[in-house]
């Protein structure tokens, strides 16, 4: 095209090529002024929506009017090619300044706050970039920014011209929301920003991989690696803001670019960030609360019980409620009994407000105090007192809720059977079919039990929600308490499958029955068509509905990826899967356990080590984490540290038959053989007075080097669908047996090895 004439511009020169477009240099023949024209390439002329996107991006940055984004004088077409008029400016991309070595903190700074007041004007008009990278990036000899290429923009709330499922944006510079396909907004160019500044400083982008999806799980999972200091700089702020623009929640981020521009001011100079808190700012849309457990002031003290479950009442209506974000029930419950300092919470918790109170019954009377206080200075928004009849519990319930709702100028929207927002103050309370307030009183015993997750506790929990189905035969949630308490009792290994997960199943499915919108049965019966049915079709399907009814429970994404995504070795999605579990619910033991068992079976020992490092920092008396510690160790022939863990974790526990059978296996692997025959006669004596599962004895013989007796166990597990045969595909003890008929048919009979069953349901989350 060098010297045609296409309306009045005279191209001079082609400048380059990128997948959106191809731009040349012209002389505007008319004004006498030289321009930049971007073509669409011709091999998607005919797409209808490259067209569209290519068009957007004109109508986008025409309306942009600011000195640091590329001025749009119009847009034509020629010979059905449409083209853009633009100002071409002299000097080169950031990528090739970068390229030249890495900037100074002042003149990195310099240019992020530029680029971010360019940003600032899309984002006024509701306009986000979603590709902010070095290459769309101009710097003029003046030392000008103009922000280039707005072919991927999007105005927040406009229609998708993508499929659902679609990432957009260059990998390297996408914020998580945007790996994982998800809504963005403006703080995901807060992101791209906070990887430009930090790649400007070092020459090298924070997150990294050999492969898009190594890249993509590193920016879902991986901490900022903190930028090196020197005698002659200190750069901790510096690394203070990159911690804040690169968080992987949007609410922990800048709230806005005139945030960040204010922290990157005083860095220009060389001074500090100002002080604003980096526990996250309150959004327009949507304010935070975490419900604590309630202190027990009853004559008795018998009533804790009573206590955490009107504090998860609590959390579950409030959960409900449009606009309002809640912390998850065992993240806030970590703070049970400790005086903690209100901001300290809200750090932990990513919360702007907790609720508190205290319980005092007494015959049929029940006497509440509550009390709203805001985490950032510790201030009380609101606090009443209730003295009720125990009849009237449910109703005092749904008032506490509607009286936070106010407090945080929230209100609280019915709902009409269609979905549609009514406006009127209903009840919202989840309990309020149940009429039998001695049922109710059982119903939350059963809970509290149930969330202990000891074998006394699942029992009892299982007891106490058999009371109340025979007291109110109809009620959902105690069937659904049934079912969880069951699939524990099998998954943990406390009781025989066969015994306790036919019963999970029938339980959660006369839940559903009796409620189609219990969000967590789904959840329940999905881990038990996988690690019972192997059926990981149905599992999928139950996760899948469990998601749509209630995003916000965490236990679906963590069981999803435990129980579906790494039996099968997809450790990538199930990456993802577990970072979304962690952001709903970060205190969780059991999640962050699970993180670093992800390591584990991904055969990433040195990342495992590390996440049970972090654990043990926080609680060096988590036995789990001392366990899975072990684990990591053997494989990385560190025995006698290994050895060292596990002696650790049954100190703690007395020794479940699990870590007694990796005991073994440490012994094994350090050549101790006697040490480890002397073990597994321990596990086999256990196994003649309780259910021990045989995929435990497998493993202590893969370890001593007997795979035909291994094979033998494994058969065993198999007719007994031991719960935790699922892992047998990628636990590292059984590699070695990987290439024998009889394991290959092992996995056949498992479904283990057959073709991908979930491959229409992997967008869940």
């Amino acid at each position: 095209m060098i010297g045609d004439v296409v309306s009045h511009y005279k191209i001079l020169g082609r400048l380059g090529k990128g997948g959106m477009g191809v731009v040349y240099k012209a002389e505007d023949v008319r004004l006498g002024r030289t321009v930049a024209l971007k073509f669409l390439p011709e091999e998607l002329i005919e797409s209808r929506i490259a067209r569209e996107r290519f068009l957007r991006e004109a109508r986008a940055a025409s309306g942009l009017d600011h000195a640091n984004i590329c001025t749009i004088f119009e847009v034509d077409e020629h010979e059905r090619r449409p083209f853009i008029a633009m100002a071409c400016y002299d000097g080169e991309t950031l990528e090739r300044r970068i390229d030249r070595g890495p900037l100074s903190v002042a003149e990195a700074v310099g240019i992020t706050i530029q680029i971010a007041a360019g940003l600032g004007k899309a984002h006024e008009q509701g306009i986000v970039h979603r590709d902010v990278k070095p290459a769309n990036i101009m710097i003029t000899p003046e030392g000008d920014i103009k922000v280039l290429d707005f072919g991927v923009a999007r105005a927040i709330g406009s229609s998708r011209l993508t499929s659902a499922g679609t990432a957009i944006g260059t990998v390297a510079y996408m914020s998580p929301e945007q790996a994982r396909s998800a809504e963005v907004d403006h703080r995901s160019d807060i992101w791209a920003l906070g990887v430009l500044l930090y790649q400007m400083v070092t020459g090298e982008v924070p997150f990294t991989g050999e492969r898009d999806i190594a890249i993509i799980q590193s920016i879902l999972t991986a901490e900022v690696p903190p930028i090196a200091g020197g005698d002659d700089r200190d750069v901790s702020p510096l690394n203070q803001v990159l911690q804040r623009a690169l968080a992987k929640e949007t609410k922990a981020r800048y709230n806005s670019v005139q945030d960040f521009i204010a922290d990157l001011e005083p860095l220009a100079a060389g001074g500090e960030p100002t002080t604003r808190p980096l526990y996250p700012v309150r959004l327009r849309a949507q304010v935070s609360v975490a419900v604590l457990p309630f202190q027990d002031l009853s004559p008795e003290q018998d009533q804790e019980y009573f206590c955490f479950g009107m504090a998860e009442e609590l959390t579950n209506l409030l959960a409900r409620v449009q606009g309002l974000q809640v912390a998850s029930r065992t993240s806030a419950f970590q703070f049970a009994g400790k005086a903690e300092d209100a901001r300290r919470i809200g750090e932990q918790l990513a919360v702007e407000h907790i609720l508190e109170g205290s319980v005092r019954k007494a015959g049929e009377r029940v006497r509440v105090s509550v009390q709203l206080v805001q985490t950032s200075d510790g201030y009380q928004v609101w606090a009443d007192r209730y003295d009720r009849q125990l009849q009237d519990l449910f109703t005092l319930q749904d008032e506490i809720a509607h009286r936070i709702a106010e407090a945080l100028e929230i209100t609280l929207m019915g709902q009409t059977s269609t979905g549609a927002l009514t406006g009127e103050r209903n009840p919202l309370f989840l309990s309020r079919a149940m009429g039998n307030l001695e049922a109710y009183n059982l119903y939350l015993k059963g809970r509290y039990y149930w969330n202990k997750r000891t074998p006394e506790g699942l029992t009892r929990g299982v007891d106490f929600f058999q009371q109340v189905i025979e007291k109110e035969p109809g009620y959902a949630r105690a069937y659904a308490g049934l079912a969880d308490s069951y699939a524990l009792l099998g998954i943990y290994g406390i009781e025989a499958p066969r015994q306790v997960m036919p019963k999970a199943e029938a339980a959660a499915a006369k839940a559903i029955s009796l409620d189609p919108n219990l969000a967590a049965v789904y959840t329940s019966r999905g881990c038990v068509r996988a690690a019972y049915g192997w059926d990981f079709h149905g599992a999928a399907a139950d996760f899948q509905s469990a998601i749509q009814l209630d995003p916000l429970y965490a236990t679906t994404y963590h069981w999803y990826a435990m129980y579906t995504l790494i039996p099968w070795g997809r450790f990538e999605d199930a990456a993802v899967q577990l970072h979304r579990a962690l952001e709903l619910d970060p205190l969780s033991l059991a999640i962050n356990a699970s993180v670093g068992l992800h390591r584990f079976f991904a055969r990433r020992y040195e990342e495992a080590v590390e996440e049970y490092r972090k654990a043990l920092e926080i609680d060096p008396a988590f036995a789990m984490a001392h366990f899975f510690l072990g684990q990591v160790y053997i494989e990385m022939d560190r025995c006698p540290e290994a050895i060292g863990e596990m002696e650790k974790a049954i100190e703690l526990t007395g020794g479940s038959p699990e870590m007694i059978a990796t005991l073994a296996c440490a012994h094994a692997r350090a050549g101790r053989r006697e040490d480890a025959l002397k073990t597994l006669e321990g596990l086999q004596d256990q196994s003649r007075q309780r259910y021990v599962s045989p995929v435990l004895e497998a493993q202590v013989h893969a370890a001593l080097g007997s795979p035909e007796v291994a094979l033998d166990r494994l058969d065993e597990a198999l007719e007994s669908r031991a719960a935790d045969l699922l892992w047998v595909g990628v636990r590292p003890v059984f590699s070695p047996l990987r290439s024998t008929a009889r394991f290959r048919r092992l996995l056949e009979r498992t479904g283990l090895d057959a073709g991908d069953p979930l491959q229409e349901t992997t967008e869940i989350g």
